[in-house]
């Protein structure tokens, strides 16, 4: 019996992001509802935890991004091929939340919800945070080329040379670092090139074809709260213009229960 899957996020990327472009990558049809800003407080006590994503499907409500896209990347084959796999696709996960973790400040005062100097936070929290996630990432996605004292097998568990994160194949993480550089790049107001300078195998990782395949989902957003209309569709996105970040910034703070 086919699974009818109903996703509930804010009309913007954010945290829902990733999640729309794991069902656009395995090709499965999902009910896509964008609910605008001033639907929020009266839907938040119909949350699992009080927050969104949410995730609905045979009479259950799944919430907290993180578990939906465990998850769906699971049901769809995208969560790693051995136990090992998963738990190393669920450590870099993590490594991309301490990210996020790190940069609030800069991200509340680059969006204008916090006041602040943006330009000494993006040189004491951005960079240092961002340098701290792309060199493990880097480490991870380089190819083997030091095989001395027959340790290839060894270093390949650290290294995994394939232009995956995890095996030889693309798992949710890789999506998920694709959707952590273009909000580096949104928050920043960098160009990608500037992001990218000196990590080469993360800028090869973002040019491979899933990531364009995935494009369709994110490409059109509101241009204004006035815009943010009620939408609920099936996969393809409505056709409207990107959403300035401040906004993006404010319903992800309203989302976390603030």
């Amino acid at each position: 019996m086919k699974v009818h899957y109903k996703f509930t996020y804010f009309y913007i990327r954010g945290r829902g992001e990733p999640i729309r472009m794991l069902f656009n990558l395995a090709g499965v049809q999902f009910e896509d509802k964008r609910i605008q800003l001033e639907e929020w407080p009266k839907l938040k006590s119909h949350t699992p935890f009080g927050s969104l994503p949410v995730l609905e499907f045979d009479n259950q409500k799944l919430g907290q991004s993180q578990a939906i896209m465990r998850y769906l990347a699971t049901r769809f084959g995208l969560s790693g091929r051995t136990p090992v796999e998963e738990a190393q696709v669920d450590a870099f996960a993590d490594c991309i939340v301490d990210f996020t973790n790190a940069i609030n400040e800069f991200h509340l005062v680059a969006c204008g919800l916090l006041p602040g100097v943006k330009g000494e936070l993006y040189e004491r929290e951005f960079c240092p945070a961002k340098e701290k996630l792309f060199a493990i990432m880097e480490k991870q996605l380089k190819k083997v080329i030091d095989s001395k004292q027959g340790l290839r097998e060894r270093v390949v568990d650290l290294q995994n040379g394939t232009g995956w994160l995890v095996g030889n194949s693309i798992t949710s993480v890789d999506i998920q670092l694709a959707c952590c550089l273009q909000s580096m790049i949104d928050e920043s107001g960098k160009e990608k090139e500037e992001i990218l300078k000196g990590f080469e195998e993360i800028g090869a990782h973002q040019r491979k074809r899933y990531y364009f395949r995935c494009i369709p989902i994110h490409a059109s957003l509101p241009t204004s709260r006035a815009d943010l209309t009620h939408h609920s569709e099936y996969h393809q996105p409505p056709d409207s213009k990107t959403l300035p970040t401040m906004l993006v910034a404010f319903i992800q703070f309203a989302h976390n229960g603030n």
